[in-house]
């Protein structure tokens, strides 16, 4: 079997109280499997992609969850092992202006943070068509932090397109801690996606948002680099061309995960060929993520296609 793309990452719960309440004080917690890479996976699944997730969770009835959610979203779960430990959670106060969204992680000692080498797919990474991890995975320990950079080299080596999407999670780790392996990583990709912010704080750059963007495109040998600007859309620079994309018009019901659901939109086009339609892709699918609540974003090509093109209307009947 060819996967379109394999993606390895852990897999998380989210726990958050309603917009108006704080953690302290909630009486009730929604939750809401995710995850980086689950999230880019489980996009793509929906708009018919063959992806699959390499990861391990915990015995018992949230490994349970986690599995029974990536079924449910089309997810080739033949990579995802069942290891002792437990499932990373992370807890969301979804503040309101002026209030900001706080996010507070309790992950450390997860079932996935086992992983090895021994375990991983070498067999199915060469027979993909992409490989991609998020900057966010090599924080999470030592030995997942070299399985990153492995695979992603041992990808590339195979004629494997490699993606990335260079996460910083200051909670996490620190800079000094992150910049190195985060280069590293950068320096094995073919398509890159990054923060704006993200490049500043990490590497120390300044300037316009374009500035940063063709820093990067010489820094690293990519040849795709995309920056996402926030409210301001996206920066991409493809084989020394520049394209700029503004965001589409959304209602926000929940913004997380929806830097997940661009770089799905991204992806999913560029494994079709159509690199300057990319960018409309990978914003079509952001705004689509913000109005559905969940780390996951279920849409379908035909929805992405059409609101892509711009001819999302009120009712469809």
């Amino acid at each position: 079997m060819t996967w379109d793309v394999i993606t390895l990452g852990e897999p998380l719960l989210r726990l958050q109280p309603r917009d108006d309440e704080r953690l302290e004080e909630s009486a009730r917690l929604h939750a809401f499997v995710g995850g980086a890479e689950l999230n880019v996976a489980y996009a793509l699944a929906g708009l018919g992609r063959s992806s699959a997730l390499f990861t391990a969770v915990p015995e018992g009835p949230l490994g349970r969850r986690v599995l029974r959610h990536l079924r449910a979203g089309g997810v080739d779960t033949a990579f995802v092992h069942v290891l002792p430990g437990r499932l990373g959670l992370y807890w969301v106060e979804y503040g309101r202006e002026p209030r900001t969204i706080e996010v507070h992680y309790d992950r450390a000692g997860s079932a996935f943070c086992a992983l090895d080498r021994e375990r991983a797919p070498w067999a199915a990474l060469r027979a993909s068509r992409m490989f991609f991890v998020s900057g966010i995975t090599p924080a999470l320990s030592p030995t997942v932090c070299e399985l990153a950079l492995e695979m992603a080299q041992e990808a590339r080596r195979a004629g494997i397109t490699v993606a990335v999407d260079l996460n910083y999670r200051a909670r996490l780790w620190s800079v000094a801690q992150a910049a190195p392996v985060l280069e590293r990583l950068a320096r094995s990709a073919d398509v890159l996606v990054a923060p704006e912010a993200d490049l500043r704080t990490v590497f120390g750059w300044s300037g316009t948002a374009e500035e940063l963007l063709r820093r990067a495109a010489e820094a690293f040998p990519a040849s795709t680099v995309v920056l996402t600007c926030g409210g301001e859309g996206a920066v991409c620079m493809r084989q020394g061309a520049l394209q700029r994309g503004p965001v589409f018009p959304c209602v926000q019901i929940d913004r997380v995960g929806a830097g997940d659901a661009f770089t799905a939109g991204l992806l999913h086009a560029l494994l079709d060929g159509h690199a300057e339609r990319s960018l409309d892709y990978a914003l079509a699918m952001a705004a689509l993520k913000h109005g559905v609540r969940g780390d996951t974003l279920t849409t379908t090509a035909e929805e992405l296609e059409r609101v892509a093109s711009r001819q999302a209307r009120d009712i469809r009947r």
